[in-house]
């Protein structure tokens, strides 16, 4: 018989009491996370308000940083985060292959669409646009580009309004950045033609979505190239003057991957987080800031709404690998900084290591 003192969301298994008990003995939960604190206060707020026996531990980590840090404290036995979630897709698809992380089937896997999920390890918690954000003060409207290949011709069209105003990730600094570039040069054949570009015009590089935007917010850079579009989108009602362009020609579509390591120390307790965080109710806390949701059934963000670009999600999963190959990066990085800077302020070499 179901206990009513056990709290189960509706439509799962009443065997699920069992890993809510078992949660509720183990008391916290710990999550490293490469998203805003700010942007899951709510979220977490309402998962301690299910479940008030289990305290959430949210650390705040760069997504290369996490990565590193993990794979250290795991080799030496240490206590690391119950869940790893991040944006880097192609570093937590490693871990998966590297044998980090547990096996949990999540009773939502079935509002899933098939892309967001690899072996019940590697789930995609959010489906964001990849977008291209400008100035509005600085650029006029007839020269915004649409898509890709109209930035790349408004690069190759070397304005001098533009020289050194337009913003980017570092791919050898950012580890988002490396797989959005990455990405886009299997999206496209211009990759390298839009690199050059940057280089022509005397690109600004920075190493997160963040400072990219607010590059472009204050004025020193008229346009920023692959940006999280969730964070774009939080920047549009703070600054009338902050715009956002969602590619006609292909949208990527980048998840934050979350896994829970195979030592994690309150298993149960990460299980019930995971489930939270896929479940209706955790992914509309997620679209209220601008994080839209891997459901079909969760609205997005209304910005985002009838723009009808060809969408092509970041699927989770094996094809990740290849990015993380070391020859294979290293062979891009290095090409990247022929083109942009012939001295790298990373070494290739040491990226994502």
């Amino acid at each position: 018989m179901r206990d009513p003192n056990v709290p189960i969301p509706a439509g799962y298994p009443a065997s699920y009491a069992e890993t809510v008990i078992a949660a509720q003995e183990e008391g916290s939960v710990t999550i490293w996370s490469a998203t805003d604190r700010q942007k899951m206060d709510e979220l977490l707020t309402d998962f301690h308000r299910l479940y008030p026996r289990i305290a959430v531990n949210y650390g705040e980590l760069p997504a290369t940083q996490m990565h590193n840090r993990f794979i250290a404290e795991a080799k030496r036995g240490a206590p690391t985060a119950d869940i790893l979630w991040t944006s880097a897709m192609d570093l937590q698809i490693k871990l998966v292959n590297d044998g980090y992380a547990q096996s949990y089937a999540s009773p939502e896997k079935g509002a899933l669409p098939s892309w967001a999920n690899w072996k019940n390890q590697a789930w995609g918690i959010t489906a964001e646009p990849i977008v291209m954000v400008y100035n509005s003060r600085l650029i006029p409207a007839a020269k915004v580009p649409a898509g890709h290949l109209d930035f790349v011709r408004l690069l190759e069209s070397r304005d001098p309004a533009l020289s050194g105003r337009i913003a980017t990730y570092d791919p050898a600094a950012s580890a988002v950045g490396y797989l959005c570039l990455s990405q886009d040069g299997d999206a496209s054949r211009d990759i390298w033609r839009t690199v050059r570009g940057l280089a022509d015009n005397q690109v600004r590089l920075f190493s997160t979505s963040n400072e990219i935007i607010a590059d472009v917010s204050s004025g020193k850079s008229a346009l920023g190239y692959n940006v999280v579009g969730s964070y774009a989108l939080d920047e549009t009602r703070r600054n009338r003057e902050f715009k956002v362009v969602i590619p006609r020609d292909y949208t990527l579509v980048m998840s934050r991957i979350a896994l829970i390591p195979k030592h994690a120390r309150h298993p149960n307790a990460a299980k019930l987080l995971l489930d939270f965080l896929l479940s209706k109710r955790g992914q509309a806390h997620l679209v209220a800031h601008s994080m839209p949701s891997v459901r079909s059934d969760v609205a997005v963000p209304a910005m985002l709404r009838g723009r009808g670009a060809p969408l092509r999600a970041i699927r989770v999963g094996p094809a990740l690998l290849v990015l993380q190959d070391q020859l294979t990066r290293r062979r891009f990085l290095r090409r990247w900084h022929r083109i942009v800077s012939p001295v790298p302020s990373v070494d290739p070499d040491q990226f994502g290591t």
